[in-house]
């Protein structure tokens, strides 16, 4: 399965070389375990007041998803580290034990959406405004009214999968949207779309690199941007299978792009943790939506 998220707003304009997609079939890229995974293994059990090494990546991780503002860049498990981790477990409905669990590890190990979960001005990252179980970013931007019928465009820096199966996955997850907002998604092919979704790998020009093959799937900007960066070293597929499900994370993706932030209920396409294919909008985000559009009678 958010970066103005993430809030995305950064004062520069991003220019990309349009390349087109070949007639190719999807890549299989053979699985590796992620050196953060192997990280938290290390750290399993950990409690505030015990050094470890790896603990800096730790504070990293809670630093770039919300839950941790100013840290030591020291292997010190303290007690700013057991807050954050705390909050990070209350948001993931784990048993808040402040300390690295078997439960907690396995959720930071899985794949998730590069947009932090909570409010954090850090950096060029805005937080997000917490208000029930969905989330919008800090401020709640949104598309202006004359803005609903959206354009988009497919503007990467390198090629994934055939552009049929993408342009599929894409727009299943678009109509999803539509299909409770008064959105309209229209591909175009002039230089000027509201909206541009890419595939990109490692630093791509936005100030925020992917990290290759698993933990951060992709990230998105908040209104009115229009950015959707996905990690195209992820081994994307477009229907069910062991690899990453395109459908289901732009479905998460275009929240965002929406104004949505994450969501703490686990069955929402706005929760943070790509836990396998998730094709339909819960009530959860419908709410959100309708919250942030002034919908009624969304069901």
């Amino acid at each position: 399965m958010a970066l103005n998220l993430l809030t995305f707003s950064i004062s520069f304009f991003i220019f990309f070389v349009v390349k087109p997609f070949p007639i190719v079939e999807s890549r299989t890229i053979e699985f590796s375990e992620h050196s953060f995974t192997k990280t938290l293994r290390n750290l399993r059990g950990i409690k505030k007041g015990q050094r470890m090494r790896g603990m800096i990546e730790l504070k990293s991780y809670l630093n770039k998803f919300g839950y941790l503002n100013n840290y030591s860049h020291t292997n010190h498990f303290d007690q700013n580290v057991e807050v954050a981790l705390k909050e990070y477990q209350v948001f993931h409905h784990l048993r808040a034990t402040g300390h690295m669990d078997a439960e907690t590890l396995r959720k930071m190990s899985l794949p998730r959406c590069g947009v932090p979960d909570v409010v954090t001005p850090h950096d060029n990252l805005k937080g997000l405004t917490i208000l029930a179980n969905y989330s919008f970013f800090r401020g709640s931007p949104r598309w202006e009214e004359s803005k609903r019928a959206l354009t988009y465009r497919f503007v990467s820096s390198t090629n994934v999968l055939r552009m049929d199966l993408v342009r599929f996955a894409v727009n299943n997850a678009f109509q999803s949207w539509s299909r409770v907002s008064d959105f309209t998604f229209t591909e175009i092919f002039n230089p000027n779309p509201n909206v541009a979704i890419g595939f990109h790998r490692r630093n791509h020009g936005d100030g925020h690199p992917f990290d290759g093959p698993g933990r951060v799937l992709a990230h998105t900007f908040a209104p009115q941007d229009g950015r959707l960066h996905l990690d195209a070293d992820e081994s994307w597929i477009s229907g069910p299978g062991s690899e990453i499900d395109l459908e289901t994370v732009a479905l998460h993706e275009i929240g965002h792009l929406l104004g949505l932030g994450h969501s703490s209920v686990r069955d929402s396409i706005m929760y943070p943790s790509y836990e396998g294919v998730r094709r339909h909008l819960s009530q959860d985000d419908k709410d959100g939506i309708a919250t942030l559009y002034g919908y009624q009678n969304i069901t």
